[in-house]
């Protein structure tokens, strides 16, 4: 695994999920944070926003994808990360064209800015 943990900390904040609760996501954000997504850590932190990374041949509770969509402010990166257990998450996007986009990722800067208020960081 390539060494993310000495150089940055991966801390989650909110969940959605049908299938295990935030505390068992919280629990297994280690082993399901893929290598692919491990190396692609320092170009989502450092990288101006818009930043999408992404692990076609992430399986099960492993994340397919990280997105980052405000810039790094103050040593701090917020990131969503997408899981589709069923298959790649953007596999499932270009199958599913139209207005599925909107309706499954609904307004991600809204929501981004929703942990802000909420999250102590210090």
């Amino acid at each position: 695994m390539p060494p993310v943990g000495e150089y940055f900390e991966i801390r989650p904040y909110g969940h959605f999920s049908d299938f295990r609760s935030f505390d068992e996501a919280r629990t297994a954000i280690q082993s399901d944070f893929t290598v692919g997504l491990r190396k692609a850590i320092p170009s989502v932190f450092f990288g101006p926003a818009p930043v999408v990374s992404e692990d076609a041949l992430a399986t099960g509770t492993k994340y397919d994808a990280m997105l980052k969509l405000q810039n790094t402010v103050g040593g701090y990166a917020f990131a969503i990360l997408l899981n589709d257990p069923d298959s790649s998450f953007f596999e499932y996007l270009g199958t599913h064209r139209g207005n599925d986009w909107q309706k499954i990722m609904g307004d991600f800067e809204t929501t981004a800015a929703s942990f802000a208020p909420d999250i102590d960081l210090h």
